[in-house]
């Protein structure tokens, strides 16, 4: 009987005990199987946040580069230029019309730059290259060639006018447009530069010659001040130092603004027309016109006229300013006459001035009192 019993206890003590050692193996498992998950859920979990980062950062990245074009991607590799160094929007290119053969393309590239792109200064690459295959067959580099500030840089032109400055040549024109920042006061320019191509280079024949210009000053209602000036080259037949003359067409406007009752403004304008000079000196430059007296004076007066600009010189005095001419005469405009103090006038022709230096019992009046021996002052231009 005590037999049967005690089997009984130990059997019921076997199946009690591994009862618990199925149970906890279960545990342990479901623990394992679940903490070995987990790492799982967790990098998917990362890698799915940090994909679209990544995606991003890249995405925004390849929106500042420029993604130049096949064509001009050959360009900078003969330059050895990287693509991170140009400044995209000035790069421009232009089929010759009269040589379809070849490409004017013109590369900028960032030399410095501050306070986030408000101003900054670019080399120019000014290159002739191969319409097809994109082989540079002449260029030019200049370093720290254009500067942008508070007058910016708003455009970059090519100009492919007929510009025959010499036998067998033709010139092309890179003109940049600039505008200011100050509403009160306005300012606009554009300059050109002129390049010939030779065997292996190219040659700037004239350096940035303002050919526009527009400035003023008001009160951003309506009273102000302001001046226009437009230029024209035209080529010339004559020759000097192997290139042809270049006649410039100028044209001046003043333009005063002025209130006109209580809520109308009115304006006055002014136009006058003259002319100017380029000649070439190794360069182009503005030709200078020198008028000395034609009967010798002690008072050693001399006039040299430069574009719009007169510089003026005798034994007693020197002065520089603006003239202009109109109508037959001249105007020195800020030299005052001795006595009274009155703009200095004088008759005018391509060689000669004449001024009046003094008048009579009825019209007394000194312009140059050191050139008192001459009454008529009479400056010849001998050239």
């Amino acid at each position: 009987m005590l037999k049967n019993r005690f089997f009984f206890i130990s059997i019921i003590l076997i199946l009690l005990i591994s009862c618990h050692t199925t149970q906890e193996n279960k545990i342990t498992t479901k623990v394992e199987n679940a903490v070995e998950s987990i790492p799982e859920k967790v990098e998917d979990a990362v890698e799915s946040i940090e994909e679209p980062a990544e995606s991003n950062e890249i995405s925004d990245q390849s929106e500042d580069i420029f993604q130049p074009t096949p064509f001009i991607t050959k360009i900078l590799d003969q330059l050895g230029v990287q693509p991170k160094q140009v400044y995209e929007q000035f790069v421009v290119q232009k089929v010759m019309p009269y040589d379809e053969t070849s490409t004017v393309v013109v590369i900028p590239t960032v030399a410095s730059q501050e306070y986030d792109w408000d101003v900054f200064t670019l080399n120019s690459y000014i290159l002739v290259v191969d319409s097809e295959t994109a082989e540079i067959k002449q260029q030019f580099y200049e370093k720290e060639s254009w500067y942008s500030d508070a007058i910016r840089i708003d455009e970059i032109s090519i100009d492919t006018a007929n510009y025959n400055v010499t036998d067998g040549k033709r010139a092309f024109g890179i003109t940049l447009f600039y505008i200011g920042a100050s509403k009160p006061n306005p300012y606009n320019s554009t300059t050109i530069s002129l390049f010939i191509q030779e065997e292996n280079a190219l040659v700037r024949v004239l350096d940035a010659f303002e050919i526009n210009s527009y400035w003023g000053e008001w009160d951003m209602r309506c009273t102000g001040e302001f001046t226009s000036v437009g230029k024209v080259l035209i080529m010339d037949h004559n020759q000097n130092n192997g290139f042809y003359d270049i006649k410039v067409n100028v044209e001046t406007t003043t333009m005063e603004t002025f209130e006109k009752g209580e809520d109308d403004c009115d304006e006055k304008e002014i136009t006058q027309k003259s002319k100017q000079l380029l000649r070439y000196y190794g360069s182009y430059r503005l030709y200078q016109k020198v008028y000395t007296l034609e009967t010798e004076s002690s008072c050693g007066l001399e006039i040299k006229l430069e574009g719009n600009q007169y510089y003026l010189k005798t034994s007693k005095r020197e002065h520089t300013g603006i003239f202009v001419i109109k109508d037959g005469y001249i105007t020195f405009q800020g030299l005052l006459s001795d006595d009274p103090k009155k703009e200095v006038q004088g008759s005018y022709d391509d060689d000669e001035i004449v001024i009046q230096n003094y008048g009579n019992a009825m019209n007394p009046f000194t312009v140059f009192g050191e050139c008192a021996d001459q009454k008529y002052l009479r400056l010849v231009n001998k050239e």
